[in-house]
């Protein structure tokens, strides 16, 4: 009996071995990383951050453009280096400048005498204001003329220099009867014509008298160079004068005196260059 009981005692015991060693669980192997608990901010690791480019927005630059105004150029002293260009119209034709301007323009004068007035010692001008700055000629009413006159102004580039034409027509029956008298004595009574007040200054101011005659055509011409800062209008000038059977042509090349010497040789050109169309 006794032999029974240990024996069941022992089977007993081994039973409860078994039975313990299929029921228990591996314990967990052991991890070294740390789970952050949930809601926890995750620690910083040595990894390069992914960013999002940013835009810059640029600048772009604003170039102010300033727009300067050309100042003209004057003319070449030379006439070799300027390529002219053919002015014509029904009374004559001229070479000018490519950058000069011309402006056409007539006028019909009123009566004035040029003479002293009484009791006064002032000369009449017998022009009106509106022409005084056109140029040196006699605007007053000539008997020998036809009231209209037409008149053509050139101007240069820089306003230097003026070159006026003149033109008028002889009543009909003074055709071929109207003279130039070839003396320096005629040039002179010319400026004080212009000049009315500048009696006994002819001499002074007026010099190179020119004339010539071919055909029925005469020509003159002479140089005016009065003092600097003088009230007149203009100061220097060179005056050819034209006359034909049928028309009086009267040319002016203006400046001022430091340019007068100084485009000498384009003036001798352009005065040169005249031909009548209309004799």
């Amino acid at each position: 009996m006794k032999l029974y009981s240990g024996i069941l005692l022992m089977l007993l015991c081994v039973g409860i071995i078994v039975v313990a060693g299929c029921t228990s669980q591996a314990p967990a192997p052991q991890v070294n990383a740390t789970v952050p608990p949930e809601n926890s901010v995750p620690a910083t690791t040595n990894a390069t951050p992914v960013t999002t480019p940013t835009t810059v927005p640029t600048t772009r630059a604003t170039v102010a453009v300033v727009k300067t105004t050309p100042v003209p150029e004057a003319d070449a002293t030379d006439p070799g280096r300027i390529k002219f260009v053919r002015y014509t119209d029904s009374d004559f034709s001229i070479d000018i400048p490519p950058a000069w301007n011309s402006n056409r323009s007539t006028y019909t004068p009123y009566f004035c005498a040029n003479t002293l007035e009484p009791g006064s010692s002032a000369y009449k001008i017998c022009y009106r204001n509106e022409t005084r700055l056109v140029g040196p000629f006699n605007f007053y009413d000539d008997d020998d003329l036809k009231k209209e006159r037409r008149i053509v102004t050139f101007t240069s580039a820089d306003g230097k220099i003026k070159l006026v034409a003149f033109t008028a027509d002889f009543f009909d029956g003074l055709n071929g009867m109207v003279t130039i008298n070839p003396t320096n004595e005629w040039s002179q009574k010319q400026f004080e014509q212009n000049y009315p007040d500048m009696t006994g200054y002819a001499p002074t101011y007026v010099g190179n008298y020119q004339f010539f005659a071919s055909g029925n055509t005469l020509t003159s011409l002479y140089d005016v160079t009065m003092t600097r800062g003088t009230k007149y209008y203009p100061v220097a000038y060179t005056k050819k004068s034209v006359i034909t059977p049928h028309h009086v042509y009267t040319f002016a090349w203006i400046t001022d005196g430091d340019n007068f010497v100084k485009y000498d040789y384009l003036k001798d050109f352009q005065l040169a260059s005249i031909t009548i169309n209309n004799a």
